[in-house]
């Protein structure tokens, strides 16, 4: 019996010798952080900051959400570097270890008002994902309108409408957004049945403005005031 348990005691340690041996270990979460600095260079692949008496360049490629007073959009970095100007800015940064070295990741950045979030921090700020199989209903008006994207505002609280791609359009037949977009305006109220909303944390609405997102339509989307309705193709 003795001769049996030390067989069962021997394979336990093995077993757990090779899991340690072979199994790797849980990448750490990169540290993510808010900062104010002052930009003294852009490129079509970094941003260089100063804070003090430190200079760091930071890795900004990918696609970004760009948020003016004028417009809302998905922009590829190429692009959206031409709204960053030198001088003051708030931005959020990952702190990352690549091949043993550190790297700074831009995720997003505020100067003026201007705002750009790499999509990835959107994920990383949320608290809550809504959804449902059937709908949810979600009204708001209309406070910028941009070629994929809308911006709406719920009594002071402001959120990400995502409307690009292909639409039915009752009365009409199937369409695109931007065929249909200028029967949508500024101030227009809206009354949205989607499948997802997700909601961001305090912080990331403290320095963007932005409390969810929506995307995913299962009904409609319907302009209160003049009566158009689209339900997506």
């Amino acid at each position: 019996m003795r001769k049996g348990l030390m067989v069962v005691l021997l394979a336990t340690l093995l077993i757990a010798f090779v899991a340690y041996t072979y199994i790797p270990a849980a990448k750490p979460r990169p540290r993510v952080g808010v900062y104010e600095v002052t930009i003294v260079g852009v490129t079509n692949t970094t941003v260089t900051v100063t804070s003090g008496n430190v200079t760091e360049e930071l890795i900004a490629e990918g696609r970004w959400l760009l948020v003016t007073d004028d417009t809302v959009d998905l922009l590829p970095w190429f692009e959206a570097m031409n709204q960053i100007e030198r001088g003051d800015a708030t931005i959020v940064v990952a702190k990352t270890s690549l091949s043993n070295e550190t790297k700074y990741v831009l995720l997003g950045l505020k100067q003026g008002d201007r705002k750009l979030v790499r999509l990835i921090l959107i994920k990383h700020s949320a608290v809550k994902h809504l959804h449902t199989r059937t709908y949810m209903s979600i009204r708001g008006k209309i406070a910028l309108k941009g070629e994929k994207l809308i911006l709406l505002d719920r009594n002071g609280t402001k959120g990400i409408v995502v409307v690009g791609g292909k639409w039915v359009k009752a009365g009409s037949g199937e369409t695109t957004w931007s065929e249909v977009a200028d029967e949508f305006n500024v101030g227009d109220n809206l009354r949205i049945f989607c499948h997802n909303i997700l909601v961001l944390n305090n912080k990331f609405t403290e320095t963007f403005g932005i409390k969810f997102v929506v995307w995913g339509y299962s009904g409609a989307i319907i302009n209160l005031d003049t009566g158009t309705t689209l339900s997506k193709a």
